[in-house]
């Protein structure tokens, strides 16, 4: 089994090759806006490297977000599109388990934290009783953690780009301060979400590649200042 993992939702663009042994190869980048120009020649250069042909692939799998609006565009239309010509299912996962996955598993209280620009962050508290992920301020995060801390819950470790930019706030919210991963983790590891993909094929977990949809967390920029501008010319009419 040989899957091809796509991760764009942040601040990197990654591909990886994954089979039941593991990760087998992987190219990163971080392009800045540059997501579609870097995508398509990094999966190129990773099927060369690893000497293996498209007509191989069993799978392919994707970050499908929450991040930011662009890069998530780029890697799910990717996806579906390579999946759909190889015939191939699609394995999706969000970038915060993927976050979580590639911590490791001795810090029990992960929190992946997103950032999602415009003063806001995305992210999931262990154990919540709330499916899905929260996007709000950075300092509706900050009393989340401070709560977590009152009822006696252990050291947690903060991960994620949107965690490193909002350090200041989030450092401060509990006694002892959380700890915080590295930069080498403000991206989901493409080659965390490829095993994650593995495991997932197992299970008989995968989609049909018209079934994909990324998770934006809110709307894009071009559409939130679009209805800004025309709430502004409603008031001044």
């Amino acid at each position: 089994m040989r899957i091809l993992a796509i991760e764009t939702a942040v601040i990197e663009v990654g591909v990886a090759l994954a089979d039941e042994t593991g990760p087998l190869a992987s190219v990163t980048a971080r392009p800045g806006r540059r997501q579609a120009e870097t995508l398509h020649p990094a999966i190129a250069d990773l099927l060369r490297i690893a000497e293996i042909a498209p007509s191989q692939l069993d799978a392919i799998a994707v970050d499908i977000g929450p991040g930011l609006f662009t890069g998530l565009r780029v890697g799910v239309a990717t996806a579906k599109a390579l999946a759909g010509a190889l015939g191939l299912p699609v394995v999706t996962a969000t970038s915060l388990e993927v976050l979580v996955a590639a911590c490791p598993s001795a810090f029990g209280m992960v929190v992946p934290v997103v950032d999602m620009r415009r003063g806001e962050v995305a992210w999931t508290m262990p154990a919540s009783p709330e499916p899905g992920f929260r996007v709000g301020a950075p300092g509706e995060l900050a009393a989340e953690l401070a709560a977590l801390a009152a009822e006696g819950a252990g050291p947690v470790l903060l991960v994620g780009d949107g965690a490193l930019f909002h350090r200041g706030l989030l450092e401060g919210a509990t006694t002892p301060a959380p700890v915080f991963a590295g930069p080498e983790l403000a991206a989901p590891p493409v080659a965390s979400l490829a095993v994650l993909a593995i495991a997932a094929m197992r299970n008989g977990t995968c989609c049909d590649p018209a079934e994909v949809g990324a998770l934006y967390g809110r709307e894009a920029d071009a559409r939130i200042n679009w209805t800004t501008r025309e709430a502004r010319e409603a008031v001044s009419q």
